[in-house]
């Protein structure tokens, strides 16, 4: 024994075994949302779940359902599982996590829960909550919102939302990450009047080994356009998917009236009864906005400078990026610029730029000196018009609320740096997952901000890892208006995901 200690080293044993060491990836799903299946939309019998996850795209993931009957017979369901943004975000995975929608069938139409697991084993499954189906009246015009990041100027916010109301939109959605106090303040108003619904899109949680926030595309702008249809499918017919400042307005903007948007896609349907989406492609219009004193109240605002907002591209053969409106029965995710998988009939159709498109309302810090000359005025006036009224009773008690001051140096910094990204993307070779959250806005002023935060629990079955949002709450922002990390304060295995 004593011949054994000391003629042989540990050490050096255990050093020699670590270069035999391999590391296994295990599964880590993070659950987004879980919604019911409208039986409108089946072509087979049987009650069925959508289960929205986060996901590594390298990997193939199963997923099992597990619900139980009335008798207390327990029945179990392999998912079918699609990534969102199969066709061309498949082509390289430089963004290496993405959404996916998974369907299980169910034992009953309104269950308050599933049981999920990677493994066919109830007893390594995570509970998770199903959606309640937010409102019974039917609405034609939806809008999903992209999710608020670092959200600054309330006068763009403004003009979004009442430009869509005053065409034909019933309800806004609106995902919060950040945004400021004042532009929240008007958000929650507009919210108690049943115009807005405010949808929590906090960070997703740290990883042991990487952060799922830097390696989605786009902050996850597809992932929230999913899971904001989803949530507006039993209740919505037709859906839009856009930006604060892209709009669907008539080409000829001085023919506005409060169902012109409605009308134009009640008769691009008739034109194309198997239509599933809409793409709407969209022109830029400069637009700057008004000058004010520092701390203005609000119902000193209107919208006067659009007048002189009164050029907008020309409708050419290069084609611009596009928007997307869809029949909400008929798709089942979204990407940013075109719809992702359609039901079983449907289709995508473009829409010629001349026939109809949305306006890019940006306020932008280039001149610009050519483009169709349009006219606002009565786009203007309705507006005007429909704001003194909101003042009067949605707004009525922030009315005189003291607001922030333009804040639009944070555009004129994002401007710098897509032009950065765009550079990077032109040599085809870039530095990481290419997508805003890597443009480092530092605000020149101190501005009050609240931001989404969210609480975590995680399953571990056999190897593998479930997480999904217990809860979430508005709070203060950290520094620049950036919302905090997401934590985990939940699990039942001793390593965390």
């Amino acid at each position: 024994m004593a011949l054994y200690y000391r003629t042989t080293n540990i050490w050096t044993l255990k050093n020699i075994g670590d270069a035999f060491l391999s590391r296994r990836n295990p599964s880590r799903l993070i659950i987004i949302g879980a919604f019911y299946r409208n039986q409108l939309e089946q072509n087979i019998p049987g009650n069925y779940v959508v289960i929205q996850f986060l996901g590594d795209v390298q990997q193939t993931y199963r997923l099992y359902c597990f619900s139980t009957t009335q008798n207390g017979k327990q029945f179990v369901y392999q998912a079918h599982i699609q990534r969102i943004h199969q066709g061309k975000r498949f082509v390289n995975n430089i963004c290496s996590m993405a959404g996916f929608i998974a369907e299980c069938r169910v034992t009953s139409q309104f269950l308050p829960f599933v049981q999920i697991s990677t493994k066919r084993n109830v007893n390594e499954s995570l509970k998770l909550p199903i959606e309640k189906i937010f409102e019974k009246k039917r609405h034609k015009l939806v809008v999903c919102m992209a999710p608020t990041y670092a959200l600054m100027e309330w006068r763009i916010l403004l003009l979004g939302i009442e430009l869509w109301l005053a065409l034909g939109a019933s309800k806004i959605i609106i995902p919060i990450q950040s945004i400021s106090k004042d532009a929240f303040d008007i958000l929650q108003e507009y919210e108690k009047a049943g115009l807005v619904v405010l949808r929590h899109w906090p960070k997703w949680p740290l990883l042991s080994d990487k952060n799922p926030n830097g390696l989605v595309l786009s902050r996850g702008i597809e992932e929230s356009h999913v899971n904001c249809l989803f949530f507006a499918k039993p209740w919505a017919e037709m859906v839009a998917f856009t930006d604060l400042d892209d709009i669907l307005i008539p080409t000829q903007p001085l023919k506005v009236y409060s169902t012109a948007n409605i009308d134009i896609l009640q008769n691009l349907s008739n034109e194309h009864p198997q239509a599933g989406s809409f793409l709407f492609e969209h022109r830029d219009v400069r637009m700057v906005l008004p000058k004010d004193k520092p701390m203005s109240p609000l119902d000193n605002f209107n919208f006067n400078f659009l007048i002189n907002a009164n050029k907008k591209k020309k409708c050419t053969v290069w084609r611009m990026k596009t928007r997307v409106i869809v029949n909400a029965s008929r798709v089942d995710t979204i990407n940013m610029h075109e719809s992702g998988i359609n039901r079983f009939g449907y289709v995508q159709v473009r829409i010629p730029c001349h026939q109809a498109h949305f306006y890019h309302m940006r306020h932008s810090f280039r001149e610009q000196t050519t483009g169709q000359f349009i006219d606002m005025n009565n786009l203007v006036q309705l507006l005007n018009k429909n704001f003194q009224k909101r003042l009067k009773t949605t707004l009525r008690f922030i009315a005189k609320q003291q607001l922030n001051s333009s804040l639009t140096e944070t555009l004129d910094d994002f401007d710098k740096c897509i032009i950065e990204i765009n550079k990077e993307h032109f040599k085809l070779k870039v530095s990481r997952c290419m997508t805003p959250h890597v443009c480092y806005l530092k605000l020149k002023s101190e501005v009050k901000c609240i931001a989404s935060v969210g609480s975590y629990e995680f399953a571990y079955a056999s190897g593998d890892f479930i997480l999904r949002l217990m809860s979430a709450r508005f709070m203060d922002s950290d520094q620049n208006c950036d919302a905090p990390i997401s934590k985990i304060i939940k699990g039942n295995y001793f390593y965390a995901p």
